[in-house]
Protein backbone atom coordinates (compact mmCIF):
# COMPACT_ATOMS: atom_id res chain seq x y z
CA UNK A 1 0.00 0.00 0.00
CA UNK A 2 2.71 1.90 0.32
CA UNK A 3 3.50 2.32 -3.11
CA UNK A 4 0.30 3.94 -4.33
CA UNK A 5 0.56 6.95 -1.58
CA UNK A 6 3.87 7.51 -3.26
CA UNK A 7 2.57 7.57 -6.72
CA UNK A 8 -0.58 10.13 -5.18
CA UNK A 9 1.74 12.48 -3.69
CA UNK A 10 4.63 12.73 -6.76
CA UNK A 11 1.47 13.18 -9.02
CA UNK A 12 0.19 16.15 -7.18
CA UNK A 13 3.38 17.94 -6.93
CA UNK A 14 4.42 17.53 -10.36
CA UNK A 15 2.14 20.16 -12.28
CA UNK A 16 -0.92 20.13 -14.92
CA UNK A 17 -1.99 17.00 -17.13
CA UNK A 18 -2.44 17.67 -20.97
CA UNK A 19 -6.01 17.33 -21.01
CA UNK A 20 -5.81 20.41 -18.15
CA UNK A 21 -3.85 22.59 -20.34
CA UNK A 22 -5.73 21.97 -23.21
CA UNK A 23 -8.88 22.93 -21.68
CA UNK A 24 -7.30 26.07 -20.28
CA UNK A 25 -5.67 27.06 -24.00
CA UNK A 26 -9.57 26.53 -25.13
CA UNK A 27 -10.96 28.90 -22.79
CA UNK A 28 -8.65 31.48 -23.34
CA UNK A 29 -8.81 31.00 -27.20
CA UNK A 30 -12.49 31.21 -27.11
CA UNK A 31 -12.44 34.41 -24.40
CA UNK A 32 -10.07 35.89 -27.05
CA UNK A 33 -12.54 35.57 -29.69
CA UNK A 34 -15.29 37.38 -28.20
CA UNK A 35 -13.23 39.86 -27.14
CA UNK A 36 -11.52 40.29 -30.43
CA UNK A 37 -15.18 40.30 -32.15
CA UNK A 38 -16.39 42.97 -29.85
CA UNK A 39 -13.19 45.14 -30.26
CA UNK A 40 -14.18 45.44 -33.80
CA UNK A 41 -17.46 45.97 -32.91
CA UNK A 42 -16.92 49.29 -30.99
CA UNK A 43 -14.24 50.57 -34.18
CA UNK A 44 -17.60 50.21 -36.55
CA UNK A 45 -19.86 51.93 -34.21
CA UNK A 46 -17.05 54.44 -33.40
CA UNK A 47 -16.47 55.28 -37.49
CA UNK A 48 -20.44 54.99 -37.94
CA UNK A 49 -20.60 57.91 -34.81
CA UNK A 50 -18.47 60.08 -36.77
CA UNK A 51 -19.57 59.66 -40.05
CA UNK A 52 -23.16 60.51 -39.00
CA UNK A 53 -21.72 63.96 -37.21
CA UNK A 54 -19.91 64.85 -39.77
CA UNK A 55 -22.96 64.44 -42.33
CA UNK A 56 -25.19 66.08 -40.05
CA UNK A 57 -22.49 69.03 -40.14
CA UNK A 58 -22.27 68.61 -44.20
CA UNK A 59 -26.38 68.60 -44.31
CA UNK A 60 -26.72 71.52 -42.29
CA UNK A 61 -23.61 73.57 -44.55
CA UNK A 62 -25.61 72.26 -47.90
CA UNK A 63 -28.98 73.45 -46.68
CA UNK A 64 -27.71 77.26 -45.82
CA UNK A 65 -26.06 77.15 -49.23
CA UNK A 66 -29.44 76.51 -51.27
CA UNK A 67 -30.91 78.76 -48.93
CA UNK A 68 -28.78 81.80 -49.53
CA UNK A 69 -28.47 80.53 -53.77
CA UNK A 70 -31.38 82.97 -54.98
CA UNK A 71 -31.19 81.36 -58.26
CA UNK A 72 -32.70 78.17 -56.99
CA UNK A 73 -36.18 79.67 -56.35
CA UNK A 74 -37.14 80.96 -59.64
CA UNK A 75 -38.94 78.49 -61.97
CA UNK A 76 -41.00 75.84 -61.33
CA UNK A 77 -38.38 73.55 -59.89
CA UNK A 78 -34.93 72.07 -59.49
CA UNK A 79 -32.86 68.95 -58.76
CA UNK A 80 -29.10 68.70 -58.64
CA UNK A 81 -26.97 65.95 -57.10
CA UNK A 82 -22.93 65.62 -56.27
CA UNK A 83 -20.33 64.82 -53.25
CA UNK A 84 -18.86 67.39 -50.73
CA UNK A 85 -15.14 66.69 -52.02
CA UNK A 86 -15.20 70.27 -52.89
CA UNK A 87 -15.32 71.74 -49.18
CA UNK A 88 -12.52 68.48 -48.41
CA UNK A 89 -11.49 65.53 -50.48
CA UNK A 90 -11.99 63.90 -47.52
CA UNK A 91 -15.67 64.23 -47.59
CA UNK A 92 -15.82 62.83 -50.95
CA UNK A 93 -17.63 60.30 -50.18
CA UNK A 94 -20.37 61.73 -48.29
CA UNK A 95 -23.05 62.15 -51.37
CA UNK A 96 -25.73 64.89 -51.45
CA UNK A 97 -28.85 65.36 -53.41
CA UNK A 98 -31.60 67.76 -53.46
CA UNK A 99 -34.88 68.94 -55.37
CA UNK A 100 -37.39 71.70 -54.97
CA UNK A 101 -40.51 71.55 -56.55
CA UNK A 102 -43.28 74.17 -56.63
CA UNK A 103 -46.28 73.36 -54.69
CA UNK A 104 -50.12 74.87 -54.15
CA UNK A 105 -51.72 74.54 -51.43
CA UNK A 106 -55.55 74.84 -50.43
CA UNK A 107 -55.57 77.40 -47.27
CA UNK A 108 -59.52 77.49 -47.32
CA UNK A 109 -61.47 75.89 -44.18
CA UNK A 110 -62.47 72.33 -44.92
CA UNK A 111 -65.41 72.74 -42.81
CA UNK A 112 -67.30 75.69 -44.63
CA UNK A 113 -68.06 74.25 -48.43
CA UNK A 114 -68.98 78.16 -49.14
CA UNK A 115 -65.97 79.28 -47.80
CA UNK A 116 -63.78 80.74 -50.53
CA UNK A 117 -60.33 79.55 -52.00
CA UNK A 118 -57.23 80.70 -50.78
CA UNK A 119 -54.47 79.22 -52.94
CA UNK A 120 -51.35 80.01 -51.71
CA UNK A 121 -47.88 78.93 -53.54
CA UNK A 122 -44.80 77.64 -51.87
CA UNK A 123 -41.62 75.87 -52.44
CA UNK A 124 -40.38 72.80 -50.93
CA UNK A 125 -37.05 71.53 -50.72
CA UNK A 126 -35.77 68.43 -49.77
CA UNK A 127 -32.07 67.23 -49.26
CA UNK A 128 -30.88 63.94 -48.86
CA UNK A 129 -27.15 63.34 -47.62
CA UNK A 130 -25.71 59.78 -47.69
CA UNK A 131 -22.59 59.13 -45.20
CA UNK A 132 -20.51 56.20 -46.29
CA UNK A 133 -21.03 53.93 -43.06
CA UNK A 134 -24.62 55.00 -42.50
CA UNK A 135 -27.54 52.63 -43.47
CA UNK A 136 -30.03 55.54 -44.09
CA UNK A 137 -29.84 58.61 -45.30
CA UNK A 138 -30.37 61.97 -43.66
CA UNK A 139 -33.19 63.41 -45.38
CA UNK A 140 -34.15 67.24 -44.73
CA UNK A 141 -37.30 68.72 -45.70
CA UNK A 142 -38.18 72.77 -45.71
CA UNK A 143 -41.18 74.23 -46.85
CA UNK A 144 -40.73 78.29 -48.47
CA UNK A 145 -43.59 80.35 -49.52
CA UNK A 146 -43.21 82.04 -52.57
CA UNK A 147 -44.29 85.81 -51.72
CA UNK A 148 -46.29 87.79 -53.77
CA UNK A 149 -44.17 90.99 -54.58
CA UNK A 150 -47.48 93.30 -54.05
CA UNK A 151 -48.63 92.49 -50.96
CA UNK A 152 -44.63 92.53 -49.42
CA UNK A 153 -44.27 96.43 -50.56
CA UNK A 154 -46.12 99.24 -49.79
CA UNK A 155 -47.99 100.87 -52.04
CA UNK A 156 -46.40 103.46 -54.10
CA UNK A 157 -46.73 107.18 -53.50
CA UNK A 158 -48.61 109.03 -55.96
CA UNK A 159 -46.48 110.24 -58.32
CA UNK A 160 -48.52 111.26 -61.62
CA UNK A 161 -47.18 108.19 -63.43
CA UNK A 162 -49.13 104.57 -64.35
CA UNK A 163 -48.57 102.30 -62.52
CA UNK A 164 -47.46 99.14 -64.17
CA UNK A 165 -50.06 95.97 -63.61
CA UNK A 166 -50.19 92.65 -64.21
CA UNK A 167 -47.82 89.20 -64.58
CA UNK A 168 -47.31 86.85 -62.31
CA UNK A 169 -45.94 87.47 -58.52
CA UNK A 170 -42.33 86.22 -59.09
CA UNK A 171 -41.22 83.99 -56.21
CA UNK A 172 -38.58 85.58 -53.71
CA UNK A 173 -35.61 83.58 -51.92
CA UNK A 174 -36.78 81.97 -49.17
CA UNK A 175 -36.72 83.82 -45.67
CA UNK A 176 -36.85 80.54 -43.40
CA UNK A 177 -39.36 78.34 -42.79
CA UNK A 178 -37.70 75.29 -42.23
CA UNK A 179 -39.70 71.69 -41.24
Amino acid sequence: MRSSCLKTAARKSGGFTLVEVMIAMAIIGVTAVVLLQQRIEIVRDAARARDLRTAWILTSQKMAELELDPTLWTGAGLQSNGDFSDVNPEYGAFYWEYQIVREQIDLADPADPKAEKKIRELLRLTLMVRAPNAEEPIIIEAQFPIQDPKAAEPPPADTGTPATSGGQPQPQPPSGGKK
